[in-house]
């Protein structure tokens, strides 16, 4: 596990999430509070193509994410906050996401 993952925390507090990272990692807070939240549909569509595909890109209501290869870039559209990081990383956050969400359901 990366120092990254390790770093980004996960809760349900009145039917929302709230996410907890460091101002470092600013950008993936956005993203997984304001484009995947409580969402099964839109956790299921960004695990598919981090999983499957070698190019994506999403454009969300704040955040952007751009796959290519091994590297996610998460970029905030309005403040410039950014954040790099690894496949594998971003799976592993996915994947945390994920479990809580089914714990809560």
């Amino acid at each position: 596990m990366s120092n990254t993952t390790t770093q980004v925390h996960f809760s349900i507090v009145d039917d929302e999430l709230e996410v907890f990272a460091p101002p470092a990692l600013a950008a993936v807070h956005d993203f997984f509070e304001t484009e995947i939240g409580t969402s099964d549909a839109m956790l299921n569509l960004i695990e598919h193509h981090v999983r499957h595909d070698h190019r994506w890109q999403f454009t969300g209501d704040a955040c952007h994410l751009h796959l290519d290869g091994e590297t996610i870039t998460i970029e905030h559209g309005y403040t410039g906050a950014r954040t790099i990081l690894t496949r594998m990383d971003l799976r592993t956050l996915l994947t945390d996401l994920r479990a809580l969400l089914t714990e809560q359901g």
